[in-house]
């Protein structure tokens, strides 16, 4: 009677074992989706900044680039609202709850400034990335920024610092 509870128990267990499912999908929080997303979007920049610099040019003139490519698919209708919209839209996704909010600095209907924490990106480019630095993300944001500022009648420009990064966006 041991015997045969004994491989019944050993059956279940296998059974169980080699049951399960070989691949599921994870339940994951939303924090969790955005880090995994944010990690992904920062590894390409980084990815085809590198690639560019390997290839003689600079992060500024590859975001000009990229910039360019997006650009060409937009219309130019409510060119300076819609810009200034895109952006503030785009950098509160690359926020988390717990990063510093944005913060309209000035705005009017012909120019609008946008402080944010530089540690919203930063964080994906530790001192020593071989791929790149997060001065050089900025060079390609300035490059890629100018280009679609430009497509909507605007133009574009930011400063940083350690701890900050300001957008001004101004219509032309």
């Amino acid at each position: 009677m041991k015997k045969l509870l004994s491989c019944a128990i050993c059956l279940i267990f296998i059974s169980n074992v080699f049951g399960q499912e070989k691949f599921t999908i994870p339940e994951r929080t939303p924090e969790q989706k955005h880090q995994t997303t944010m990690f992904q979007y920062h590894a390409m920049v980084a990815a085809g900044i590198h690639f560019a610099k390997s290839q003689g040019i600079s992060p500024y003139e590859y975001g000009k680039y990229v910039g360019d490519l997006v650009a060409q698919t937009w219309n130019n209708e409510n060119g300076f609202d819609r810009y200034v919209n895109i952006t503030i839209f785009s950098l509160e996704n690359f926020r988390t709850d717990a990063d510093i909010p944005l913060e309209i600095i000035e705005k009017d209907d012909s120019s609008v400034i946008i402080k944010f924490s530089a540690e919203i990106s930063g964080k994906y480019y530790p001192e020593g990335n071989p791929s790149a630095s997060f001065n050089d993300v900025l060079h390609f944001w300035q490059g890629m920024h100018e280009r679609f500022a430009d497509k909507l009648g605007c133009s574009f420009k930011h400063e940083s610092t350690e701890d900050l990064i300001i957008f001004t966006i101004t219509k032309k």
